[in-house]
């Protein structure tokens, strides 16, 4: 399929700008992107995964940060850039961070087209959040779960296996480290209700947390403006990076992170 959506000519936009024009595009093409974006707009992909490589079953998966009834959620404040978001600034700040690529203009035909399909899950009932793993893990034992439970899919090297659809969990290939799955808890909590992939539920809390604790210790690539995040100085417990207003507000500053130089600048709309 891949093959197929290499639209190289399309891959070459502006610089980021604000959504002007209505929300209208085509939500199968708009599957297309979030399910093949590096090879669909290489120039603004900064790692080997897709979209769907965290929203699972393309978003529909109630335990894996589903898509379903995001639409009409938007605009919405959110405390990490301490301003309201629209449904386009939030997929940006996924292509950003998760994907460590460079943003996509907010009224462009790939926008619109990725948002149409999101829209066409709006109509589904939003479920229930699951329950939060907030367990700060053990690297060691970490090292071991992964080993048993992970390797054979992402690889010993945290690489992952294309041929498996299996994304890269840590290094040039992974999410950045201003990603969501960069928090403990987040990553946690994915794994334990997620992973693995054959084989959910099969994780109990603790292992979840230990493995994720491992992953976490590896270098990923780094997140520029990141100390922006969180303007009030009301970071979560597990965020990967020291922010600037926490640092004014006397909290405590997780340790520093192995990180990786950025491969692509994420142009973003921040100053």
């Amino acid at each position: 399929m891949r093959r197929f959506l290499r639209w190289g000519w399309l891959a070459v936009l502006g610089p980021v700008g604000l959504a002007t024009q209505p929300r209208s595009g085509d939500p199968v093409r708009g599957l297309a992107l979030l399910s093949a974006f590096r090879d669909s707009l290489p120039a603004h992909s900064g790692n080997g995964l897709r979209c769907v490589s965290c929203h699972l079953d393309n978003g529909t998966r109630g335990r894996a940060m589903p898509w379903t009834a995001t639409l009409s959620r938007y605009p919405r404040y959110r405390s990490r850039p301490g301003y309201e978001e629209t449904l386009e600034r939030r997929i940006n700040e996924c292509i950003a961070r998760s994907l460590a690529g460079k943003m996509l203009r907010e009224d462009s035909r790939e926008m619109r087209d990725m948002v149409a399909y999101i829209a066409t899950l709006n109509g589904r009932p939003r479920h229930d959040r699951v329950d939060t793993v907030k367990l700060a893990g053990n690297v060691t034992r970490g090292r071991q779960g992964y080993a048993a439970s992970c390797a054979r899919c992402h690889g010993g090297d945290g690489q992952g296996m294309p041929a498996l659809n299996a994304p890269a969990v840590w290094g040039r290939g992974s999410y950045s480290v201003g990603a969501g799955m960069a928090r403990q808890f987040t990553l946690a909590t994915f794994l334990k209700h997620n992973m693995p992939y054959d084989g959910v539920d099969t994780l109990s809390a603790e292992r979840a947390a230990d493995i994720a604790a491992f992953v976490l210790s590896k270098a990923r690539q780094d997140h520029p403006g990141k100390e922006r995040d969180w303007p009030r100085g009301d970071p979560p417990l597990d965020v990967a990076y020291a922010t600037t207003a926490a640092r004014r507000a006397g909290k405590p500053l997780p340790p520093p992170r192995p990180l990786l130089r950025r491969r692509v600048s994420p142009d973003s709309l921040a100053k």
